[in-house]
């Protein structure tokens, strides 16, 4: 019972001070589940990552799932969910049901515009922790610059990049093998 009560506490601090959406969460998921609480190893993390964003649904949402699984069994996915969920849900009903009187703010636009940046910057720093791990193979870096050059430039739907990198990285992994660091 305590692991669960400890994963709703993490997922509630993290979903209630997290601006930007679950890609904003990236490194807050890390700091919280590997570096301070030990639930995953930083593979478990790379392959929660995977998972998460691979799945259709918010990666937030996704990301609880998978954890509190990992973590503490169905039981574990529920207050996972539940505390991720719990602050963005309150904060968009207040937000949608006085957004006529909310837009027309000017501090609600500074505010806005305030943020955008420090969402860049824990993008940013996502991307960078996931490169720092070390764990990835040559072709994945491959694999990541072909995508994000294909989303950027030729504008391919990101769902194509996904189901094609799936199955490079299946025919990477079957004709090179493990052993391509």
């Amino acid at each position: 019972m305590h692991k669960t009560i400890e994963l709703f506490k993490s997922f509630l601090k993290i979903g209630t001070f997290t601006i930007g959406g679950g890609y904003a969460m990236i490194p807050l998921f890390q700091d919280e589940f590997v570096r301070n609480r030990k639930w995953m190893t930083e593979e478990d993390f790379v392959n929660m990552l995977t998972v998460a964003t691979a799945s259709p649904g918010p990666l937030a949402v996704n990301s609880a799932v998978y954890t509190g699984y990992h973590v503490a069994g169905g039981k574990g996915v529920i207050a996972s969910v539940a505390g991720v969920i719990i602050a963005p849900v309150t904060v968009i009903i207040i937000l949608a049901s006085n957004y006529e009187r909310f837009r027309s703010l000017p501090f609600a636009e500074q505010a806005f515009m305030g943020i955008r940046p420090a969402v860049v910057g824990l993008l940013a720093a996502a991307v960078y922790k996931l490169i720092a791990l070390k764990k990835l193979r040559w072709t994945w870096y491959i694999l990541s610059a072909a995508a994000f050059a294909l989303i950027l430039f030729a504008k391919v739907d990101p769902v194509v990049i996904i189901a094609g990198a799936g199955i490079m990285g299946a025919v990477f992994q079957k004709h090179i093998g493990r052993g391509d660091k």
